[in-house]
């Protein structure tokens, strides 16, 4: 009589059915940055604690995607720790001073220059950024496109719900919001309103934060939608980033729009368009109209590129001065940086510069340049993510400088889950 032969069961029989519905489900929170699970504890949003569990119960199975898994973190940690023993030793060696003109994430500590604690702090959230980017690359399913445009379905609802709140209530709706930020305990979610031919309406965030954050999230995936011909969340995607009143959502969209008009070779598109842009002009023009759209224009357009609001101040001066500081910086420091997390600027470009040096700008910038080479299957979508990649990239070194939100991370892995032959449709 033969013995019963006990066959372990692999992770891939028994859990990646699990794992897949639960990314599913994880991704369905990636867009809200302002709700934390333990209001206390920064950092703990709703994907950051449902990613952190779930890579902590796959590393504790077997599996044969593992290795890869472990290959990525080994050199992913590798570069951090090079990266930060070098910028820490430039600084002891050349004597790092900081000053006032830096924008510090830990204010007014301008005599810690080694090891300080936002180094820590701001490297455990890149961390927590890179799993996320690492479970959606190896361990999604193949309908995870789905579940993604239902979070960001409830983002716009969301949205659109605070947006008719204030404009019947006339008052800030937002109950989801409990996270604050820094130190001087600023509300994650800024509201800002912008008066609009007498009309005060609030400017579309939803729960990411503020205007340039829902740009920031939402608009890679407007462009997708092109690709996937998913013209019901096109329009609802084009709704809110219109109301965003962002500058950035503005000439992000033209841009992708130009170039789709292009590559698909809808010359008389372009030139209908053109008279149409003209006419609109024109009609603009009428005292009934011409109030309203000077406004908006001077408000978001013109105040913008003369750098007269106090974001575009804000913005030039920081990236300024960060670069200047940069510039006078030793050699190895200007390679290496003064280490991850010290500075905040407005922007991601002399963020990085000056945190990592060229080292790590380079190294940062590989992520996306990377993904455009992915083999997606189907033309449109590839060269819709190739655009959105790209756009995505110089709206994070112009205005966005959030490396830890999720969307960010999940939208690079999603290029490799399209590269197998994910859903498109």
């Amino acid at each position: 009589m033969e013995s019963a032969v006990s066959i372990p069961v692999s992770f891939s029989n028994t859990s990646a059915g699990f794992v897949e519905r639960y990314i599913n489900i994880m991704v369905l929170f990636f867009p809200c940055t302002t709700f934390l699970v333990a209001p206390s504890v920064q950092g703990t949003t709703v994907i950051t604690v449902l990613s952190t569990i779930l890579f902590l119960f796959i590393m504790a199975m077997p599996s044969e995607k593992k290795p890869a898994v472990i290959k990525e973190l080994y050199w992913f940690f590798a570069i951090l720790l090079i990266l930060s023993i070098c910028s820490q030793v430039s600084n002891l060696i050349f004597e790092l001073k900081l000053n006032s003109t830096l924008t510090l994430i830990n204010l007014n500590k301008y005599l810690d220059t080694f090891y300080r604690i936002s180094h820590i702090t701001q490297t455990l959230y890149l961390i927590s950024g890179f799993i996320i980017y690492l479970l959606i690359k190896y361990f999604s399913g193949p309908n995870l496109l789905t579940y993604l445009f239902w979070g960001v379905r409830l983002l716009c609802l969301y949205a659109i719900y605070e947006f008719a709140y204030f404009l019947i209530m006339g008052e800030n709706g937002d109950f989801v919001t409990n996270r604050t930020l820094g130190y001087s305990e600023i509300d994650a979610s800024i509201f800002q309103t912008i008066n609009v031919g007498g009309i005060d309406l609030v400017r579309i965030k939803g729960y990411t934060g503020e205007p340039s954050m829902f740009t920031f999230t939402a608009f890679p995936f407007w462009v997708l939608t092109f690709g996937l011909k998913r013209w019901l969340d096109n329009m609802l995607l084009l709704f809110c980033l219109i109301f965003t009143f962002s500058t950035t959502a503005y000439l992000s969209m033209c841009l992708f729009i130009l170039f789709w008009f292009i590559y698909k070779r809808q010359f008389k598109l372009i030139i209908l368009t053109g008279f149409l842009i003209v006419a609109v002009m024109l009609i603009l023009q009428m005292e009934a109209f011409k109030v309203v759209f000077d406004r908006v224009y001077n408000t978001v357009i013109a105040a913008k590129l003369s750098g007269e609001t106090d974001s575009s101040k804000d913005r030039g001066g920081a990236m300024e001065s960060h670069m200047e500081f940069w510039s006078h910086l030793p050699l190895p420091s200007k390679f290496v940086g003064i280490g991850f997390g010290y500075i905040r600027s407005t922007d991601f470009f002399s963020t990085l510069f000056l945190n990592t040096g060229i080292v790590g700008f380079v190294i940062f910038a590989s992520l996306f340049v990377k993904n455009l080479f992915l083999k997606i299957a189907d033309t449109d979508l590839k060269k819709c993510y190739q655009v959105a990649t790209i756009l995505l990239f110089f709206i994070m070194m112009a205005t966005v400088p959030e490396f830890s939100y999720a969307s960010l991370w999940i939208f690079l892995g999603l290029g490799f889950v399209m590269e197998k032959g994910g859903e498109v449709c």
